[in-house]
C-alpha cells in the first residue's frame, strides 16, 4: 500500500464546514484540519471543532486540530459604502482610528493602529491588501500623515496593511489571542500557531499559557516577518514546529527572496528537528478552477523535494468551490513527487552529533529497514517522540507508530511519514509486535514473509524508555 509521506493542513471555513463535507476532506488526504481565529466567532469555532472531530471518527482517521491565531494584524477602517478607489500618484492622508470610528472622510485612509504616526517615517513604504496598494510616506506633521499612492486600485474596508514591520509596536501575543488561545486551550486543541512571531521570547510566552492551563500544547511558529527571519534558529529552538508563512513574508520582502527564505527556513529546521509547514497559494487558482497552473503544481513538488513536513491550503479549502477536489489534486501532487526518482530526503543527523537513547534507537531502526529491505517501521509510542525521531531520520519505508494515547496519535498526524494507529496498553513486547503484525496483513501493508522492524522501550508502558529493536518475519 502506497504511503504519502508529507501530510496536508487544510483551512476550514463555509465552503466546508459541514460534517459531509469535512468527511470528504479527510478521505481526500487532510491529516489536518486549520482553525483560522482571524475570522469567526467562538461559537463557529466551537462548532467546527466538535463537526471535524465527529468527521474524523466517522473516517478512522486521526486528524490534528491546528488553531491559529490571528496575532498582531493591522488592518484598515471603513469606508462609505464598503469600498474606496485609490488613484496612482494621487496623495491621501494616513488617519489613526478606532474600531468605533466613524467611516473615512474623502481623502483618507483609515489605519487601526495606535500612534501611527509616531512609527512611521518619510519614506516608508505602507502596503495594503497583500502589498496590492502601495503608499510612500511623503509628509508628517504632528499627528496627520501625508502618503503618495504608488499602487492605486480598489480597496476594502477592513484590509491588512503591512508598517514596518521592526517599528511596529504591538505584542505578538494581543489580549484577542490570549482570549483565543484560552478558548482552544478548553476546546482541546492539537497544535497552536503563533502568528507574527519575532523572537523566542513570544513562543516561550505562549507556551507558559498553555502550562498555566494544565495543556501543555505543542507551539507552531509562523515566520513572516523581518525580525523573525532576524532570530530565526532561536525562534525554531523555542518552537515545536515552524511555519513558512510566505503570503506576509511576500509582503515585507521582495517575491523573488521568498523562495530562498522557503529553502533556509527548511535547512535549519532540519538540522534541529522541528517540522515544517508550507503555507500560503499552493494551489490558489483552484479556489474557482477544477485543476492547478502548472506552475503551482511545481510550487508543491519543490517543497515536497526540499524536505516539508506538510503543506498547506487556506483559501482553497476555506471558502473555495470545491474543497474535496483541492485537497485530492494536493495528495496527488505530493505522492507524485515522492514516488520520484529525484525524491531523496535529508536526514536531520549531524555528524559528530550526540544523540540520546531513543533517538539512537530509532536511527538505527531506519538503518535495519533499509539494510534488510523491511516494508515497515512500527513504533510503540506513548508520548510519539521515538515515532518523531524515526521521522526526522527520514526512512525508505512507512512508519507505522502504535499509541494508546488519543492525543498523540492525533499529534503524530502533522509528521512527516508517520501512520498513526491504536493499540491498546499492552504489556508484553511480544503482544505488541503480534498485534501489529496482525494489523499490517489485514491492512494489506505487508505480506506473508515481508520484514518489519520494530521499536519499543523495555519495561512496556512506561514513556520515555525507547531501548529496544526488534525485527518480524510475517507469518
Amino acid at each position: 500500500m502506497q504511503v504519502r509521506r508529507a501530510k496536508i493542513v487544510c483551512t476550514i471555513g463555509p465552503a466546508c464546514d459541514d460534517q459531509s463535507t469535512l468527511e470528504q476532506l479527510i478521505r481526500a488526504g487532510m491529516d489536518v484540519a486549520r482553525l483560522n481565529f482571524s475570522h469567526g466567532t467562538h461559537e463557529d469555532h466551537a462548532r467546527n471543532f466538535a463537526t471535524i472531530r465527529a468527521a474524523a471518527e466517522v473516517c478512522n482517521k486521526p486528524v490534528a486540530i491546528l488553531q491559529d491565531l490571528c496575532g498582531p494584524k493591522i488592518r484598515a477602517g471603513k469606508f462609505p459604502g464598503g469600498t474606496r478607489d485609490l488613484v496612482t500618484d494621487t496623495i491621501v492622508a494616513l488617519t489613526e482610528v478606532t474600531r468605533d470610528s466613524p467611516e473615512a472622510a474623502p481623502g483618507e485612509v483609515p489605519i487601526l493602529y495606535e500612534g501611527l504616526a509616531q512609527d512611521l517615517q518619510t519614506g516608508d513604504v505602507i502596503l495594503l491588501d497583500d502589498g496590492r496598494i502601495t503608499f510612500t510616506v511623503t509628509k508628517i506633521e504632528g499627528d496627520k500623515v501625508s502618503a503618495a499612492v504608488t499602487q492605486g486600485g480598489p480597496i476594502r474596508d477592513r484590509v491588512g496593511v503591512s508598517l514596518p514591520a521592526r517599528r511596529v509596536r504591538i505584542a505578538t501575543l494581543t489580549e484577542k489571542d490570549k482570549a483565543d488561545l484560552s478558548f482552544g486551550l478548553s476546546l482541546g486543541v492539537d497544535y497552536v500557531a503563533l502568528s507574527f512571531v519575532r523572537n523566542a521570547d513570544d513562543v516561550r510566552l505562549a507556551r507558559e499559557i498553555t502550562e498555566a492551563w494544565g495543556r501543555p500544547t505543542p507551539i507552531v511558529s509562523k515566520i513572516e516577518t523581518p525580525t523573525a527571519i532576524d532570530n530565526l534558529e532561536s525562534i525554531i529552538l523555542a518552537s515545536d514546529a515552524v511555519m513558512v508563512a510566505r503570503g506576509d513574508l511576500g509582503v515585507e520582502f521582495n517575491p523573488e527572496r521568498v523562495p530562498i527564505i522557503q529553502r533556509e527556513i527548511l535547512g535549519l529546521a532540519r538540522i534541529h528537528q522541528r517540522p515544517v509547514i508550507v503555507a500560503t497559494e499552493m494551489l490558489q487558482s483552484m479556489v474557482t478552477a477544477t485543476r492547478p497552473t502548472r506552475a503551482e503544481a511545481s510550487d508543491v513538488a519543490t517543497a515536497v523535494f526540499d524536505g516539508t513536513d506538510a503543506v498547506m491550503l487556506s483559501q482553497e479549502t476555506a471558502t473555495g468551490n470545491h474543497p474535496a477536489l483541492v485537497a485530492r489534486m494536493m495528495a496527488r501532487i505530493v505522492t507524485e513527487a515522492e514516488q520520484s526518482s529525484f525524491y531523496r530526503p535529508l536526514s536531520s543527523e549531524q555528524q559528530g552529533q550526540r544523540a540520546n537513547i531513543a533517538e539512537a534507537v530509532a536511527r538505527n531502526a531506519c538503518d535495519i529497514a533499509r539494510d534488510i529491505g523491511a516494508r515497515v517501521i512500527v513504533a510503540f509510542t506513548e508520548s510519539g517522540v521515538s515515532a518523531r525521531y524515526a521521522s526526522k531520520a527520514r526512512p525508505v519505508v512507512p512508519i507505522m507508530a502504535f499509541s494508546p494515547n488519543a492525543v498523540t496519535r492525533r499529534r503524530l498526524a502533522l509528521i512527516w511519514g508517520i501512520v498513526p494507529l491504536p493499540i491498546d496498553a499492552l504489556r508484553s513486547a511480544d503482544e505488541m509486535v503480534d498485534h501489529a503484525s496482525a494489523y499490517l496483513v489485514a491492512h494489506g501493508f505487508c505480506s506473508p514473509g515481508d520484514k518489519f522492524v520494530a521499536i519499543y522501550g523495555a519495561p512496556v508502558g512506561v514513556i520515555g524508555t525507547t531501548n529496544a529493536i526488534r525485527v518480524r518475519v510475517v507469518e
